[in-house]
């Protein structure tokens, strides 16, 4: 199905969110943007507030300050909500005695949308011949996949997704990829966290970052790596003296064991100095582009740590 979104309106809008857990905020004046037919990818580490964001998106949570808008409107506003929005958030939620098919005819059913829909989205999500088997019976993977027929039953044209990728094998990590881009690719917006950010990279048009609940990053991957240097990695007896002599340089440096991380120089120049210096035998030197992982942990480090408490538990 081609989706047709209104151009008066975005799919998914936040403004100045914030959201308190007592004294703490948790979520701190973010603004971001989800636009049709594209995939964002959310990302941060836990607790830096991203499950809370989606949960006021989804109108769950309350914020403190700010708004959360969907389709041009607060969730709690819309006329018929599972045909506007599907989310999976933690899992499907179903009772494991059900078959799949019983479970999604109940979701339907509440949802006042056609039972239809029930075996057209078993078939999208590639559990048709499963339909009959107790959901207590099911892998995770298979869940997950449950989770994302119940998003689809309205034929909703905005996803918002909380690590859907979460126990799927490799096989269906690239079934998930190609899922998600389909979706893009009829006009949707989605929006999706997840931990694994090669994965995310493979797939996300933007990413959003989060570190303590504000915005440190909202750029397409592109503009996010674009004109970063390259990574030398270096095993070596004495990583120590060589990472001086390359800080010495202008260059960026961490040591783990006798691991060298290296950027903004060349393989050839490290180990140019690591010869001059006479730093003893090199186990392994290598050179690669930077990646969205670099790109995350360099933006996460630069961020000024939180002078508040630890996030609430909810705020993950």
């Amino acid at each position: 199905m081609l989706v047709n979104m209104s151009s008066r309106y975005l799919p998914i809008v936040c403004r100045s969110l914030v959201k308190c857990f007592g004294a703490t905020p948790v979520v701190d004046q973010l603004s971001f943007e989800v636009a049709a037919g594209s995939i964002t990818g959310f990302v941060g580490a836990n607790g830096s507030g991203k499950s809370t964001t989606m949960r006021m998106i989804l109108g769950l949570i309350a914020p403190t300050a700010g708004e959360a808008l969907v389709c041009g409107q607060h969730y709690l506003a819309l006329a018929h909500p599972r045909r506007e929005v599907g989310a999976v958030l933690e899992g499907p939620g179903a009772h494991p005695g059900h078959t799949a098919r019983a479970h999604l005819e109940v979701t339907a059913t509440a949802g006042c949308l056609p039972l239809t829909r029930v075996p057209e989205v078993l078939s999208l999500v590639e559990l048709t011949e499963y339909a009959g088997r107790r959901i207590g019976t099911f892998s995770l993977g298979m869940r997950q996949r449950l989770a994302l027929a119940g998003a689809m039953l309205g034929d909703p044209p905005v996803l918002i997704l909380d690590e859907p990728a979460n126990g799927l094998d490799p096989p269906g990590i690239i079934w998930m990829r190609d899922f998600l881009r389909g979706l893009a690719g009829e006009g949707r917006a989605v929006l999706i966290s997840s931990h694994l950010l090669g994965e995310l990279a493979e797939v996300a048009d933007r990413v959003v970052i989060i570190d303590d609940g504000r915005l440190i990053a909202d750029s397409t991957l592109a503009e996010l790596l674009d004109g970063r240097s390259r990574v030398v990695e270096l095993r070596c007896a004495d990583p120590a003296a060589i990472a001086d002599a390359m800080r010495d340089r202008g260059a960026r440096t961490s040591v783990e064991g006798d691991l060298l991380v290296i950027e903004g120089s060349s393989a050839r120049e490290v180990g140019e100095v690591a010869a001059t210096i006479g730093a003893g035998p090199i186990y392994q030197l290598s050179e690669r582009a930077k990646s969205f992982e670099d790109a995350y942990f360099e933006l996460a480090t630069l961020t000024p740590p939180s002078t508040t408490a630890t996030n609430d538990s909810n705020a993950s």
